[in-house]
């Protein structure tokens, strides 16, 4: 075929063509934008979905704060009518010995009704060393046990010194006194005093009766129901001395003369 009778086909296949691409084009152009928001929806939405109980550390899980229980203080046993030690004793499995030492108890047959005992369970505590008891004056007043209840002085109490112990030696030197009536004496107030004026005053203690003795050493040491500690740094007492007794009132209860 010659040239000049393909040239109109050609440039009508050429003209096909561009229309083709740019109708494509178009489509194309005006597509694309609701795609991009379609994505940008999708995007959306599952960024706004509410956030499950999956993706949280949900509160049960949180291991709670544990509370410490409160210390519990010593066991207290308050005296009824017919209580004794012995009952006491049985009704908490501790030793009598136990619950007389840590009530300091002078007389472990006397209970009083309302009275409160401290009940060793587990045991007596361990007892701190005491210090190295410290010189002091003649004239001040150590402390003395506490009785376990107050007790009233009788009519037929008789009270006596029995007996000065090692006198002029320091480390034995004591005084006997005896309580031989029925009744037990309050020794409040009470002293001990010698003919120049020295004298030792009891706290509140108890001297029971019975013919039960109590001494009143010269020297320093811890008081007990039992023996009492002046606290002199020498020996008071000698042959010929003369020991007196004397109630709260200073009234003289009862004379002793060294022999």
């Amino acid at each position: 075929m010659p040239v000049r009778r393909m040239l109109p086909f050609l440039l009508l296949n050429i003209v096909v063509s561009a229309v083709v691409v740019l109708a494509i084009l178009y489509f194309w152009d005006n597509r694309s934008p609701k795609a991009e928001n379609s994505a940008m929806a999708e995007e959306t939405a599952v960024a706004s979905l509410p956030i499950t109980n999956t993706n949280r550390l949900a509160q049960s899980d949180i291991p709670p704060t544990e509370t410490p229980e409160p210390d519990e203080g010593p066991t207290v046993h308050i005296v009824k009518a017919g209580d004794t030690l012995g009952i006491i004793s049985n009704l908490y499995s501790v030793p009598m010995d136990d619950i007389i030492a840590a009530n300091s108890l002078a007389n472990p047959n006397i209970l009083s009704v309302g009275q409160e005992l401290v009940i060793p369970i587990g045991g007596l505590a361990t007892a701190v060393p005491e210090a190295e008891p410290t010189a002091v004056p003649e004239t001040d007043v150590l402390p003395t046990p506490i009785a376990t209840e107050p007790v009233v002085v009788g009519n037929d109490v008789t009270v006596e010194i029995t007996a000065v112990i090692a006198p002029g030696q320091l480390e034995d030197e004591a005084v006997q006194i005896r309580n031989t009536g029925a009744d037990p004496v309050a020794l409040l107030g009470w002293k001990l005093a010698d003919r120049d004026g020295r004298f030792y005053k009891f706290g509140q203690a108890t001297l029971f009766g019975g013919s039960v003795d109590i001494l009143v050493h010269s020297k320093a040491g811890q008081n007990s129901p039992t023996d009492f500690y002046w606290g002199l740094t020498e020996p008071v007492w000698e042959s010929g001395e003369l020991v007196t007794l004397l109630d709260a009132e200073d009234n003289i209860v009862t004379t002793f003369t060294v022999p």
